[in-house]
Parts: structure tokens; sequence; C-alpha cells
């Protein structure tokens, strides 16, 4: 019994429905970037090609952003959420079974709008389940179960697709995300009421405005770009970049001869596990101690990491760096989300939440632009330290402007 009331208390049954659904729609989507990108073929596509659908999903999220918060504000959270996950099927299937470019795109459009929907219905569900004292620590188990979507979608999917190919793979995806749509469906019936009061269309579009008249607002959303372009952006890219001119095509560890393919690989799958821990601790430890202070840690420990990372010559201790330097990612993340749901007034929370989504997806999107860019070593090492400098400055500025700036909530203060 004690058990089961300490697991209530990290993840309430709305909170962890709606994560389990929104972690099974990210199956098909994840399974992309392991599959397709290694087997373009199976789909009768160019490698240019394949670049353009993994990232056409984040680029129309800076336009779907704003119109889930619209459609929050005037059908409550569950109307879209559900359709969003009846989408999340369509185009789990049109994955399996299109090979038309044309089609693919529509399908990978579709998926950044229902991932708008999805990101937004499970953030305002972790902010009607939390209370001042629990907010960070909610916020930080939705993202640790969301995580194993993602981590289930590229492991499950590069195993699955190599014994029944990639075909049936994603329909058995389709499958799993129909019925954890049901399953979150009927956990969440009586939320209904919970629904958002609806407000004109103007007002929930209005994210972007309400962000630039609060400078916490501002500094919470910058931060969150920055964050995105650094770690989803520029490293994820480049990593394997980095780690092939560095040290090869095959890295020794010791005894153990290793492509750098597969360490690249190996390296991403450790990110996925290590956000599965640092989500919630890191969480927890800003409910504790304030997300002023635990913000500005994890972006210093980032910053200092990302320049580790550009000038180390050792493997052993950049794979240490880079364990480090994800984990503090993930701390920043967790918190920059939670205070901006912190700082959102309640009838401005959808467009608060989705503006700052926004923001974090335009880092994400172009971050691959910048990292990959250049094409030498050393122009990438230079490009490292220039986002070093930037996340340590972000933070510093960060610090000042939350403790300068009036805040009622106390738990922002830190």
């Amino acid at each position: 019994m004690n058990r089961w009331r300490w697991l209530r208390s990290i993840a309430p049954l709305p909170v962890a429905a709606a994560a389990g659904a929104v972690a099974a729609s990210l199956l098909g989507d994840q399974m992309l970037y392991v599959v397709m990108s290694a087997r373009p073929d199976a789909w009768g596509l160019s490698a240019a090609a394949v670049g353009v659908l993994l990232s056409v999903n984040r680029f129309v999220r800076l336009a779907s952003n704003p119109l889930a918060a619209v459609a929050v504000n005037r059908w409550g959270w569950r109307g879209p959420f559900a359709a969003a996950m009846a989408l999340a099927v369509a185009v789990t299937l049109v994955y399996g079974w299109a090979t038309a470019f044309w089609v693919l795109l529509l399908a990978r459009l579709g998926w950044g709008i229902a991932w708008s929907a999805l990101r937004l219905g499970g953030q305002w569900t972790v902010l009607d389940a939390a209370t001042d004292d629990n907010r960070g620590l909610l916020m930080g188990s939705y993202s640790a179960i969301t995580r194993l979507g993602g981590l289930g979608g590229a492991v499950l999917g590069g195993v699955l697709s190599d014994a029944i190919g990639h075909e049936w793979t994603l329909t058995i995806f389709a499958i799993v995300i129909g019925l954890a749509g049901v399953s979150w469906y009927r956990a969440t019936r009586e939320l209904a009421a919970t629904d958002p009061i609806p407000v004109s269309a103007s007002a929930a579009r209005g994210g972007l405005g309400e962000v630039l008249r609060d400078v916490r607002l501002l500094a919470v959303s910058v931060s969150g770009l920055l964050v995105g372009l650094v770690f989803a952006g520029v490293i994820g890219a480049s990593l394997g970049f980095l780690l092939r001119e560095q040290y090869g095509e095959e890295i020794s560890l010791g005894s153990a001869i290793i492509g750098v393919a597969s360490f690249t690989g190996l390296l991403i799958g450790l990110r996925g596990l290590l956000n599965i821990v640092t989500a919630p601790l890191a969480g927890a430890l800003s409910d504790r101690f304030g997300r002023i202070r635990g913000t500005t840690v994890a972006l210093l420990v980032a910053g200092l990491g990302t320049a580790a990372l550009a000038l180390t010559s050792s493997i052993w201790l950049l794979v240490i760096v880079i364990i480090v330097t994800f984990a503090a990612s993930t701390a920043a993340l967790v918190q920059l989300q939670t205070a901006a749901g912190d700082l959102a007034r309640p009838d401005r929370r959808a467009a608060v939440l989705s503006t700052y989504a926004t923001f974090q997806d335009l880092g994400a999107a172009i971050g691959p632009l910048v990292g990959l860019s250049w094409g030498s070593l050393g122009a990438l090492q230079a490009i490292l330290l220039v986002c070093a400098a930037l996340l340590i400055a972000t933070a510093i500025a960060f610090r000042r402007v939350m403790q300068r700036a009036p805040s009622t909530i106390a738990s922002v203060r830190g």
C-alpha cells in the first residue's frame, strides 16, 4: 500500500495516463530517426529527402503551437488531445506503408501538428494536478515517462524492423498508440470538468505578447530556445561528426573496438536513460531549493560541459563530459518548463506554454543547420565554444532577471 501511495505521489493517475499516451505517440516518430536515416532505400528515398522529412515536423510546430493554444482555450484540452492521438495513429500507419515522398511529407506535417496538441495537453494535465510544492516533481516525472516512448521507439523500432520489417513494426506501434489513447481517455474522463473556460481567440493567441511583456517569461523562453539549439540541435546533430573527425571510424575503449556509428548510438541511448533518471530528480530539487537556483546551476554546468566537449581529446573524459552535460541539459529543460507553468496566469496558461514550446522548437530547428554548416572539426569546436559562452552568459542573466523582477510565486524565487 505504501508503495502505491509513493507512486501516486510522483505520478498521479491523470499525469501517468497522459504521459503514457504521449510516450506511446512518440514510438513511430523516434523510430524514423533510427531506421529511416539508416535505410532510406526501404522507403525508396534519397538521403536529402529523409533529411527534409525528419526536420519538417519541427518547423511546422512554429505555426501549430499557437493554434494548439487556441484549440485548447476554445474546446478544452481533452478534445484536442484525443484528436491528436487519433492523428498519431494515422500518421504512424502512413510511415509504415507509404513510399511516396509527398504522402510522407504530409504525414510528418500532421505529426508536427499532433505533437503541439499532445505536448500542451500533457503539460496542462501536470499543472492541473500539481501544487506549488510538487510542480517540479510532477513535471519531471511526466518528462521521464514520455522519454521512455522515445527510447522505446529508437531501440525496439530498430530491432523489430530487422526482424519483421518496418511496415509491420510501425503497424504494431500504431496499435499501441491507439490502445494508449483509449487508456488515457478512460483514466481522465472525470477531468472533463477541469477543462479551461473558453477565452477569446485573440487572448489564446497572445502568448508572445504575454512573454514579451513579462521579463521573467522572456528569460525562461530565451533560455529554453538556447538549450534546445545547443543540445537538441547542435550537439544532437553533430555528435557523430565530432567523434568521427576526432577519433576515426573505429573507437578504442581499452581492449574493445567500437564503430563510430554504434558508439554514437550508444551515447544517444545513454542520454535517453539519463533523462529518465534526471528529470524527476531535478524537478524535486527545484521544488525544494527553488527554480532560479536550480536552473542557474544546470545552465552553468551545461555551458562548462559544452566547452569541455570542444576541448577534450581523451575518449574517456569525453564520455564523462557527455554524461554530465546531457544530465544538466535535461535538468535545465525540466526546470524551465516548470517555471513557465509557475509564471503563466490561469487564463493565459495555454498561450504561454505554447509560446515557450515555440521558442524551444525554434532553437531545436535551427541547431542542426548551425552545427552542420561547417565541414571541419576545428569549426565545429569553435561553434561549441560559442555555445558554451552563450549558456554561461544566459545562466548569469537568467539569475539576475529572475531575482530582480517581482514574483508572487515562492517556488520560482530560489
